[in-house]
């Protein structure tokens, strides 16, 4: 099962800064000095421009991951789904330019979990392609059928809460086939590699959620992202949380 993957399946890039629209037509960099005025404010067509710039940077993403052979089994699972370890040296080749080409543009990435995992997970990421590759076509035969497929994020607590049934499911289902298909440890092993990264975006979500909209995280945090922090996503065996809190680690 081999599927060229657009980038929007690898949507984890979180932007600082918003755009008031968006368009597609290209449009060079705004210099980061001229687009605020004296009193703070933005300009509109500084505002149009950074959109165009945004736009043009991930029109180059787009193009650039249309090289990199990945599948898409892992359904809302955003680790990069790649088939190679030079795939994943292309992705994270590319990921490091579309990087730079935003911050150019005058935006700032606040976190990005494909960095994460490009800079510090890499060697990890690379020892568990070949059993995530030989298990892909039986994620999607049983997975996503019984999953769904993917389908882009809503950030409110109503949407995060629902990818996170999803991730339930889709995490229950591959950590089963993984260590069918791979042996129980090494599968173990690979499912766990998958589980800590979607703990990590979950929390980053919601956390940066409640940052931007002032609100408590405990208080936001739907129990189904709870759950996925518990030992067998069940909250009655759940150390790493206290009081509807997630502990960051």
């Amino acid at each position: 099962l081999r599927t060229r993957r657009a980038p929007s399946s690898f949507a984890l890039a979180y932007l600082q800064k918003g755009a008031e629209e968006e368009d597609s037509d290209e449009a060079a960099a705004v210099p980061r000095e001229q687009i605020r005025l004296p009193d703070g404010s933005r300009r509109r067509d500084f505002v149009v421009n950074d959109a165009k710039c945004l736009a043009r940077c991930n029109k180059e993403l787009t193009i650039g991951m249309d090289m990199v052979d990945a599948h898409s089994a892992f359904g809302s699972i955003d680790v990069p789904s790649v088939m190679s370890s030079k795939d994943l040296e292309l992705f994270c080749a590319l990921d490091g330019v579309h990087s730079q080409c935003i911050d150019d543009c005058g935006y700032s990435v606040q976190f990005n979990l494909r960095e994460y995992i490009c800079r510090r997970k890499r060697q990890e990421m690379i020892e568990f392609i070949p059993c995530y590759r030989t298990t892909a076509p039986f994620l999607a035969r049983y997975c996503r059928p019984r999953c769904g497929a993917y389908h882009p994020l809503e950030h409110s607590s109503t949407g995060y809460g629902a990818r996170c049934r999803q991730l339930l499911c889709d995490h229950t289902c591959s950590e089963y086939l993984l260590r069918r298909v791979c042996g129980a440890e090494e599968g173990k092993r690979a499912a766990e590699f998958l589980l800590h990264f979607s703990r990590i975006q979950v929390d980053f979500w919601i956390s940066d959620y409640a940052r931007v909209h002032r609100e408590n995280a405990a208080e936001i945090y739907p129990q189904q992202c709870m759950r996925l922090h518990c030992d067998g996503f069940d909250l009655k065996n759940c150390p790493r949380v206290a009081n509807r809190a997630v502990a960051r680690r």
